[in-house]
């Protein structure tokens, strides 16, 4: 097994290199450096014919095949108005703590195709937009603890 410390950098070789193992996919972790790095992430698994799933959305707006997880966009906004509360006079000790209730599967058609992956025609509950398909889906709280 093999590891990307934070303060190492992303050789251009190491994803060919799993290639090369024979490894047939990759999950990258949601980390502030691989979301900085995502355009290269995606262009050096892409090179290397390797599929790789995300954590968020914006790795497959840069070229990633496939992200899954919490919506972040809904998180700030949830995040606003716990800060409306706060500022109203309750005090942050007394607010609730929530799980992510929206989570997102978003697949990059293009990516995909390059990939010679399934185009997606016939996905369930998806909506095409322009090269990719969103698939919105709600957690309970339940499968929220049970999937992290």
């Amino acid at each position: 097994m093999t590891s990307i410390s934070r303060s190492s950098v992303l050789p251009p070789e190491y994803l060919q290199a799993l290639s090369n193992e024979h490894v047939r996919a990759v999950i990258v972790l949601t980390d502030g450096m691989f979301f900085q790095e995502r355009k290269r992430i995606a262009q050096l698994a892409a090179s290397a014919r390797l599929p790789a799933v995300y954590g968020f959305r914006g790795h497959v707006d840069a070229g990633g095949l496939i992200s899954c997880g919490v919506n972040l966009a809904d998180n700030f906004r949830r995040a606003a108005t716990n800060v409306v509360k706060i500022l109203k006079g309750a005090k942050p000790g007394d607010l609730a703590v929530e799980f992510p209730n929206k989570l997102e599967l978003i697949i990059n058609l293009k990516t995909s195709k390059a990939l010679g992956g399934r185009p997606f025609a016939h996905t369930a509950r998806a909506d095409r937009r322009g090269d990719r398909i969103e698939m919105p889906f709600a957690a309970s709280h339940e499968s929220v603890v049970g999937t992290f």
